[in-house]
């Protein structure tokens, strides 16, 4: 015999699934680090922190609720956007939402094995399975963001260099010195021959 529905019991524990997650999350950065995100509160100071903290209470909220697809988005981006530009695989970046998975049968112990609950559990499989595909399609985003930032950046630099030494032949030329670097974008050399 149940000893509720899922939702119920899902509601009931929310907070200690959030924490747990949360914990799972922090488990994957150093020893070091994960004690700093876990324990500074403020924002400003612990952005890495605050974003899984957030992220992690919006998306049991959200698991709880059944809410839109929109809404997961919202929980995720931050804590995915974190993840994209630190020294992660994939993988390894997006593992941790599949620990939710983990985190909720922790929460609810033996009650994970009523088979009155069997076919809810394969449901909120399915729906944190979702959550992982979203996370991924966010990953996506962030990490091409992340090489459009890169490739601008360079491809100012590289504006900056040609610049410099165009306007360093340009000089030379004006002052009749022969050039002995660069003979522009193309780097040609004037030779004596």
């Amino acid at each position: 015999m149940t000893m509720g529905t899922l939702e119920e019991l899902l509601r009931d524990r929310a907070d200690a699934i959030a924490q747990r997650w949360l914990l799972d999350a922090l488990a994957t950065y150093s020893a070091e680090a994960s004690v700093a995100f876990g324990r500074e509160r403020d924002p400003f100071a612990n952005p890495v922190g605050h974003a899984l903290r957030e992220g992690t209470r919006g998306i049991v909220t959200a698991l709880v609720d059944d809410v839109d697809d929109e809404t997961v988005r919202h929980s995720l981006s931050e804590m995915v956007r974190i993840r994209a530009i630190q020294e992660f695989s994939p993988s390894q970046a997006l593992a941790f939402v599949f620990r939710l998975k983990d985190a909720v049968l922790a929460e609810l112990g033996s009650v994970a094995r009523d088979p009155g609950l069997s076919d809810q559990l394969r449901e909120l499989d399915r729906r944190i399975d979702r959550i992982g595909l979203a996370a991924f399609d966010s990953y996506v985003v962030c990490r091409e963001q992340v090489f459009d930032l890169r490739v601008n950046e360079v491809r100012r630099s590289v504006a900056w260099a040609v610049e410099r030494l165009n306007r360093r032949d340009a000089e030379a030329a004006r002052s009749g010195s022969p050039a002995e670097v660069s003979g522009g974008v193309n780097g040609d050399r004037e030779d004596s021959r």
